[in-house]
């Protein structure tokens, strides 16, 4: 196992800012050779690193994991292709930087992240693999996300991808995948061309890509020997073809695979997907010159302006750089054509009146979209400086059509391109006077082919929900500022910022994986963001600022950041902090089945070290998460939660409320508390009222001492419970909670225990040995705790604490050597 712990160098932070996960350097390079390309990888040994590629073709003829010891890169490593000379601009398109090699594998396995957007790898004798798992905590951020790339021509040799023994081109391993705008063709092995490992798979995201022409099967996530592992598939406007292995799309162990607007010959799927394939076409999808590797379509191809826009990842730009959606819905696969069969609508004056229309409004362009039946595009020009303050005299008409709302078409305007922070230049602002209930709105009996793209705006002073879609399905609001002023002007706050109600609105999206999709939903009075529908297909809140300023580093509180009360939505990559009492409150019965990953909670989005960093805490004044009234079996994974006023998550009730690989520390209270606020004491997990329990009470372990070497060592519990199987989490703090019980601000790893000795309504016990090792810094003084989660998902608090104590033996190098003693 393996942790890293980054710290700041003094002199360092005179001129870089520390990220939060916690305080790192990151290494940037701009290559243009070979040996620089390798040789800037091989920095992700110690480093985050940051690789631009010049344009041009680069020779990878050895593994890059064959010159260092360990078997993995410790840190993330993002390669971005596309570059010029100087590293100064570049160009998205992947066939300009081209990684190709005769190495017998390239691998590219960290314990952090791998990012990969605009290369080509090509003509790579042993395939490729992509892995980024953590051994030891460094952290949420673990994922492969690749963006315009293509892989062809792999496998040439006779054995390809010896890591992945199913001989498969691409083999991916990771937490989770998120792939967009991916071509996999003309590769030579009989494996899959795209092979996505299952084991501790959260999610895989695959859309507006191309799998065709390869020897072997397409896309296969099949490892059935991980068959607990549930995992999540989305796939939407692909185009799978011609595939020899037989397969377009081949699955195992899970039935979550939802399929959208995809062209196909062959699913084969076991178990059935619970939701049934949606706009599926076996077509051929005609594309331009395949046998030449040219994958765009021709003007009557049936994928042309047949996608859909409830996609998981929504982005702006196809393979070539080019705009996503031209026409009425996006094409299907890599490339979009310049078919357009919709009407564009010109806002050129912020004037504002019910009746008669003002041509030119706002209102007067949304009435007119509603009364076609195409889709609309809303654009804006309206003369004068920035901004340009739009004040509403009435709510703007319900949206009942296709309309999509670009405020960043109003010259002046740009969208945000910071990784961290809010740097976007919004022109447009619409401001109501709190006794207009919305600006935008959705109403429920608008079907589900009808939705909102909103971006490039500003939206204060509305008393019900600045945006409220209670209607319609996969709506996308990004790149938006919520209350707060623009250019000096104040907007007012919103009661609620966004809401999504109504159990038929589903595959909406919030924000989104790019940095431009970012929104900034601060202050409102009631919740930041409030998600009330349920529905098998929920909706996705991603990496957003909620409650903070547009800097991440200061409070902008709404009264609760987030408040669920709806099912099977995914809250992923936000910034959720300074809020006036919890982060994320789940809240009824109905409030379950919600997946609550990659958060950051309660923290700044970065802290400044001089000499050490300061304290990266932005608490939510109460829990961090907080579930009652029966909130259950929902999943909260690899989050950072710290530094709030109250636990770090509260669970009063509710079961099957899964805590797994958490970061959890620097929190007033409990790191985990369950029922009752304090301690939970230890008891017969097999009696009668345990199953009325919050995660029906589990005990957590009784870890009793953690001792060895410097580095080394191991830690022993026993613990008490009900027959079954459980996972046992290990973490550790530099310092224990005051109560006596454990947070755990850096996870070491997870074991497996089984108890098979109670006598019925009674605890058996085990106990469990568990190696540790740390590399980062000694072991001795660290206070180790334990999690227990039962495989239903019910979590238990956190174990006391137990100090790392050095073993005598060891520090007197009596085992015969001294390179691991203590001090």
């Amino acid at each position: 196992m393996r942790i890293r712990l980054r710290t700041c160098s003094w002199l360092a932070v005179l001129l870089f800012a520390c990220l939060l996960k916690p305080a790192f350097a990151t290494e940037e390079r701009c290559v243009n050779t070979s040996g620089e390309l390798l040789g800037a990888i091989l920095l992700a040994v110690d480093d985050d690193v940051v690789i631009r590629v010049v344009q041009g073709t680069y020779h990878l003829d050895v593994n890059p994991l064959d010159l260092i010891d360990d078997p993995s890169f410790g840190y993330t490593i993002s390669i971005i292709g596309g570059y010029n000379s100087l590293c100064t601009s570049r160009s998205l398109d992947p066939h300009l930087t081209t990684i190709t090699g005769d190495a017998d594998i390239v691998q590219l396995q960290t314990y952090d992240s791998v990012n990969i957007d605009s290369i080509r790898f090509a003509h790579i004798a042993g395939g490729l693999w992509l892995e980024a798992v953590s051994y030891g905590g460094s952290g949420p951020d673990e994922k492969v996300t690749l963006r315009r790339v293509i892989f062809e021509d792999l496998c040439t040799s006779g054995s390809c991808n010896g890591v992945n023994s199913g001989g498969n081109a691409v083999g991916i391993n990771s937490d989770a995948v998120s792939m967009s705008h991916v071509v996999a063709v003309h590769n030579a092995h009989s494996g899959c061309a795209l092979h996505v490992d299952n084991h501790d798979l959260d999610d895989v995201f695959l859309s507006y890509s191309v799998v065709a022409d390869n020897a072997g099967d397409g896309l296969c996530i099949t490892d059935i020997q991980f068959a607990d592992d549930d995992y999540r598939l989305h796939a939407e406007n692909n185009v799978f073809w011609d595939n020899a292995g037989g397969q377009d799309i081949r699955t195992r162990v899970s039935p979550h695979v939802i399929l959208r607007n995809n062209i196909y010959h062959v699913l084969d799927a076991s178990p059935a997907p619970i939701t049934s394939p949606i706009g599926t076409i076996n077509q051929d999808p005609a594309f331009t010159a395949p046998a030449s590797s040219d994958y765009h379509l021709q003007v009557a191809s049936p994928a042309v302006n047949s996608g859909t826009l409830l996609v998981s990842n929504p982005v702006d730009q196809d393979l070539d750089g080019g705009p996503r959606v031209v026409g009425s819905a996006p094409d299907r696969g890599a490339y979009e054509t310049n078919v357009d069969d919709t009407n564009t609508l010109t806002v050129t004056t912020t004037a504002d009146q019910v009746l008669p229309l003002i041509t030119g409004s706002l209102r007067w362009a949304m009435t007119q979209a509603n009364g076609d039946s195409g889709l609309n595009y809303i654009h804006f020009d309206i003369p004068g400086g920035c901004p340009r303050i739009i004040n509403l005299v009435a709510p703007l008409p319900p949206i009942t059509d296709r309309v999509i709302i670009d405020g960043y078409t109003q010259p002046g305007s740009a969208p945000n391109t910071n990784a961290i922070g809010f740097n976007a230049d919004i022109c447009i602002g619409i401001r109501g006077d709190l006794s207009d209930d919305y600006a935008f709105r959705i109403p429920s009996s608008v079907s589900a082919s009808h939705y909102l793209q909103l971006s490039g705006v500003a939206i204060g002073g509305f008393d019900t929900a600045a945006v409220d879609l209670q209607g319609g399905a996969g709506s996308w609001i990004h790149g938006v500022q919520f209350a707060g002023s623009l250019g000096g002007t104040a907007l007012g706050n919103n009661a609620v910022n966004v809401r999504v109600a109504g159990s038929t609105t589903y595959y909406n999206w919030i924000g989104g994986e790019e940095n431009a999709d970012r929104n900034i939903i601060p202050y409102a009075w009631v919740t930041g963001v409030l998600m009330l529908a349920t529905h098998a297909n929920g909706s996705t809140v991603q990496n957003n600022y909620i409650g903070t300023s547009a800097s991440g580093i200061d409070a902008a509180p709404n009264q609760v950041g987030m408040q669920i009360t709806g099912s099977h939505h995914t809250i992923r990559g936000n910034l959720i902090s300074g809020n006036q009492t919890y982060g994320i409150e789940l809240a009824g019965t109905s409030a379950l089945d919600n997946f609550i990953a990659s958060n950051q909670i309660g923290q700044k989005s970065f802290s400044f070290c001089l000499p050490t960093c300061s304290n990266p805490g932005l608490p939510n004044i109460s829990h961090g998460i907080y579930a009652h009234g029966g909130a259950g079996d929902n999943s909260v994974n690899s989050n950072s939660i710290a530094w709030n006023g109250g636990a770090g998550v509260r669970l009063v009730d509710g079961q099957r409320n899964s805590l797994l690989s958490n970061r959890i520390y620097g929190n007033e209270a409990l790191g985990i508390d369950l029922n009752a606020a304090g301690v939970d004491a230890v008891d017969n997990d097999a009696a009668p009222g345990a199953a009325n329990l919050a995660n029906r009470g589990l005990n957590y372990p009784a870890l009793t001492v953690a001792e060895g070497a410097r580095r080394e060592g191991h830690v022993r519990t026993l613990f008490v419970s009900s027959n079954g199987t459980y996972l046992v989490q290990l973490f550790s703090d530099t310092t224990c909670d005051a109560a006596g019980y454990g947070e755990g601000r850096v996870y070491h790893s997870t074991s497996v225990a089984t108890i098979d000795n109670a006598s019925p309504g009674s605890n058996g016990s085990v106990i469990l040995d568990i190696p540790v090792s740390w590399n980062n810094a000694p072991l001795g003084g660290r206070q180790f705790s334990m999690v227990a989660r039962d495989l239903d998902g019910n979590t238990s608090e956190f174990s006391h604490c137990a100090a790392y104590t050095c073993d005598q033996i060891f520090g007197y190098g009596l085992d015969g050597s001294t390179a691991d003693t203590c001090p």
